[in-house]
């Protein structure tokens, strides 16, 4: 701004010089054109203003977005006034889970009389979570440069949701394998064990089985024995309950937002792997402030909550609630481990587990915190590409 104030007043001052030693006539013209120009740029400007006869309006095409999908943004100026727009500049959201093409922080309409003017900018999911996009702020600048008016934005800030994937985890992953040998089975009754020949995790015998038929019970498809065979398999043994794993992810979250979505992405596929491999969980995620249960049965479920997960947010800093639901599995009466996922192990989650385990529940942590490890009765490191390597048993 006082660039432009400094060359209008040298331009004025070459136009007085030129009146004084040169050309009076054509000088002191110039001197009162330039003397002017800025009174006649802010009327017109004051009258497209105020006349309402510009709108700006911010729309988005994709409000929901899978991790690598674009979506975009438009920016469209229309004029209806006989007068052309010197310039609207509209400064853009620039949201950090979104890569945007370009790095314009910043973009710049002029309109013709009767027209309109679109700018378009192209937004790359990258991060899973929820992200404000749009014009943060527009303004009327006059011709000069000299003036500036607020512009109101319809629909200006739009939101966009973008889900977290579902990472494969291989069946025989060390923290799958263990997670399933602390799922336990009730096999009293030896009649209900046969030769499949095809071992649980621990070495444990596998159960009658025979091929699915439409109305049989989807919660007891055997996966991992359908994914060998390459058709689904179903136990028929229905004395034989398999204690559902637990999964649970912690209310509060790092500053780390990777990290933090790491735990998310980490959870999901826990919970795919578990149920390739034949078993079931309940997974806890805090929505609203309230502890949600999510039911594991089928694939169709772990899509659901990979859905709903684009929803989610760690809580604050402040938080004060627990980040482990103790009540409810107290009334679910869980006395088994749960997996916890976390990406912010502090000493208030040690003392948590603590408290968890005095109540006979035993947590196997899966941490994408990378600053530092707690105490439990497992700890896992929660790596970047979804594997986990135990550090503390």
């Amino acid at each position: 701004m006082l660039t432009k104030i400094l060359l209008y007043l040298v331009a004025i001052g070459f136009g007085v010089f030129f009146g004084l030693y040169m050309s009076a006539g054509i000088g002191w013209v110039f001197v009162y054109v330039f003397a002017a120009a800025p009174i006649f740029s802010l009327i017109i400007t004051l009258i497209i203003k105020y006349r309402r006869r510009v709108t700006l309006s911010v729309d988005i095409d994709k409000t929901m977005l899978y991790k690598r999908e674009t979506a975009t943004l438009r920016v469209t100026v229309r004029n209806r006034s006989f007068f052309p727009i010197p310039a609207i500049k509209v400064k853009l959201i620039a949201p950090k889970g979104l890569e945007q093409d370009g790095s314009e922080e910043y973009c710049v309409l002029t309109v013709s009389p009767r027209s309109e003017a679109v700018v378009e900018v192209r937004y790359k999911a990258a991060v899973w979570g929820v992200y404000q996009v749009g014009a943060e702020n527009a303004y009327l600048h006059d011709f000069m440069g000299f003036f500036r008016f607020s512009m109101p934005c319809a629909d200006g800030i739009g939101e966009v949701k973008v889900f977290p994937d579902v990472p494969e985890i291989p069946g025989d992953a060390p923290l799958l394998r263990s997670a399933a040998e602390a799922a336990k089975f009730s096999d009293d009754n030896e009649e209900t064990k046969e030769n499949d020949g095809v071992p649980r995790f621990g070495g444990m015998p596998g159960y009658t089985h025979k091929e699915y038929a439409e109305g049989d019970p989807i919660r007891r498809i055997n996966w991992k024995l359908s994914s060998k065979r390459d058709k689904y398999m179903v136990r028929l043994d229905d004395e034989i309950e398999s204690i559902q794993q637990t999964i649970v992810l912690d209310a509060c979250g790092g500053e780390n937002v990777l990290e933090n979505e790491r735990a998310v992405e980490g959870m999901l596929a826990a919970a795919l792997g578990l149920l390739k491999c034949g078993f079931e969980s309940t997974v806890l995620c805090r929505f609203d402030g309230v502890f949600t249960e999510f039911e594991i049965t089928d694939p169709a479920d772990v899509a659901s909550l990979q859905t709903k997960m684009a929803e989610f947010r760690f809580a604050e800093g402040n938080y004060k609630g627990e980040r482990i639901p103790l009540g409810v599995l107290s009334e679910k009466g869980s006395s088994k481990g749960i997996l916890l996922y976390t990406s912010l192990f502090d000493d208030r989650l040690d003392g948590e587990i603590d408290a968890a385990m005095e109540q006979g529940i035993t947590s196997a942590v899966i941490s994408s915190d990378s600053s530092r490890v707690g105490t439990a009765y497992q700890v896992w490191r929660l790596c970047e590409d979804h594997s986990a390597e135990l550090v503390m048993a």
